[in-house]
Parts: structure tokens; C-alpha cells; sequence
């Protein structure tokens, strides 16, 4: 029997369910971590975007075989479409907030700075700023409150609260980044949106120029926005968000690589072990194997 590779509408081991635009949960984190024995298999969900609170005690924050240690005070995001999975301490103390990718896209769209800063998964310490974290928290409170109470423009209230945590967020995060970009937010905006447009797209063959055409710009420019982002071409990014989803299958799946490479759309086997090979420097039968 196949190993699937497991995706949630909602939330982990919740039944699928089609998810409010607004959807927004809170909960104590061990609440559904204690249910698991305090280890969370990973898993990604298609539509949710996830912040882990960790007041104190230990966890660790798994995804494709990378570890980042969590010790509180610490902050985790984990951004939908993000493999990932945790093992926790049982002394583990910490709170999570979870809401729809298009919630936070809708409340960042005047924001693509910080929206593009804090949409990675990332583990952030706040060892060295207890004051920020304290100030995080004290946003994180006052949103709980609004959520549970019924009062007066309950939604401009939740919305403003989110704006300042996540703009705090984007602050110290800046703070512990050696660089940060200097483009404008056109630039920010179409890149955020051709990242959209390859998760969308990622059943279908798309050349470069369609990916242009849907943001009624050239090729030319979408390569330049590209470049001064990341440093990388489109077509590079594409093919890297595709070794991306290939690493998921060779990890969690039982699929022959020829079927992942047409699971990928792939045409040709051969090609899609070649590209693998040079992207991650070892072929798709040996990073399986190791």
C-alpha cells in the first residue's frame, strides 16, 4: 500500500471541510498535540496559514528532512502548501493561530513587504527580545479576546490587531535578516503573484511567457523582477518549486520516480532526472535512498 502524501482543507486530523474566507482558530497547542502523543506527522495544508506561539518548553519543527529546534519564547510560521511536522516536549507550553491563506493575503495587500517576509516557514527565537515577544503576545491576547466576545466592528478590530502583530512580526524579523530587499512594492507584488500562479499552476505545462502574459507584463520584466528578488530567472524558480513538490512524493509516497515525473507533468522521465540531479545535486533514487 502507497504512502500518501497528506494534505488538509483544515486542520491536522480535522475532516475535510470547505473553509470559510475569514476562517480564523484558536487553540492551545496541546490540545491537539497531547491527542498525537505529542508528535504531529507531516503533512501541509492547501489553505491555511499557521502561527506557533511557544511560551516555553521544547519542540522540534520538522519539514523535508531539515530540523529547526523550537524553545520558547519562539515563534514558528508555517505558510500553506508547506511540508511540516513536530515532535513536542510534553512540558511544551504554547498557543496556536491558524487562518486562510486568503485572509492574510486580503490583510496584507497594502503590505507586500511583510507579507513576503513572513511567508516562509521559519522558526524565530526571541531569546535575545523578550520585550518583542511580550508585545506579540499582548497583540495575540487582545485578538483571543475579540474572537470570543461579540462586540461593536468586531472585524476591523480583528483586522487591525493582526496588521499590528504582523507588522511587528515583519520588524524583528528584518532585524535578524542580514539584508532585506530595496525593491518597491509593484516589483514585491507581481513576484508574490507569479509564486501564486506556479501553485496553481503545478498540474499544468506553462511556459514563461503565459506566466507574463497573466500579469500583463513581458517575459523580459518578469525575469528582471525575478532577478532582483531572488537572483534567480523564472524559469529557474519554476523548476525549483517542481523539485519542491517532487521531494514531497520521493519522501512520503511510494511512487516510481517515472510517476512522479508525470504526476509533475513531466513528459520525459529521463529530463526529470536530469533537472533533480542538477538542482539538488543527486539523482531522484538517491535522495530517496538517503
Amino acid at each position: 500500500m502507497q504512502k500518501a502524501l497528506v494534505h488538509f482543507k483544515g486542520l491536522y486530523g480535522d475532516n475535510p471541510h470547505s473553509l470559510l474566507p475569514n476562517f480564523i482558530h484558536f487553540e492551545a497547542l496541546e490540545t491537539r498535540s497531547k491527542m498525537y502523543d505529542w508528535e504531529i506527522k507531516e503533512h501541509l495544508h492547501t489553505d491555511l496559514f499557521q502561527v506557533f506561539l511557544i511560551k516555553s518548553g521544547e519542540g522540534l519543527l520538522v519539514s523535508e528532512q531539515k530540523e529547526w529546534a523550537l524553545t520558547g519564547p519562539c515563534i514558528a510560521t508555517i505558510p500553506a502548501h508547506s511540508l511540516h511536522g513536530f515532535v513536542f516536549q510534553p512540558n511544551i507550553n504554547g498557543e496556536v493561530l491558524t487562518f486562510s491563506d486568503s485572509f492574510l493575503e486580503g490583510l496584507l495587500k497594502n503590505s507586500p513587504k511583510t507579507l513576503l517576509e513572513i511567508n516562509h516557514l521559519r522558526a524565530l527565537s526571541f531569546d535575545d527580545d523578550f520585550e518583542t515577544f511580550e508585545r506579540l503576545m499582548g497583540f495575540k491576547n487582545l485578538l483571543v479576546k475579540e474572537l470570543y466576545e461579540d462586540f461593536v466592528e468586531k472585524q476591523v478590530v480583528l483586522q487591525s490587531l493582526f496588521q499590528l502583530f504582523f507588522t511587528h512580526l515583519y520588524r524583528f524579523s528584518l532585524r535578524l535578516s542580514s539584508a532585506s530587499t530595496s525593491s518597491d512594492n509593484r516589483t514585491l507584488r507581481y513576484f508574490q503573484l507569479f509564486q501564486k500562479s506556479i501553485r496553481k499552476s503545478l498540474q499544468e505545462s506553462k511556459p514563461i511567457h503565459e506566466y507574463a502574459k497573466e500579469l500583463n507584463i513581458t517575459p523580459v520584466h518578469l525575469n528582471r523582477i525575478c532577478q532582483a528578488i531572488v537572483q534567480k530567472s523564472a524559469l529557474q524558480i519554476v523548476h525549483e518549486h517542481l523539485i519542491n513538490e517532487a521531494k514531497k512524493y520521493l519522501l512520503n509516497t511510494n511512487y516510481s520516480i517515472s510517476e512522479v515525473s508525470y504526476f509533475l507533468n513531466f513528459k520525459d522521465p529521463a529530463y526529470f532526472t536530469r533537472l533533480f540531479k542538477k538542482i539538488t545535486g543527486v539523482s531522484p533514487s538517491e535522495f530517496r535512498k538517503n
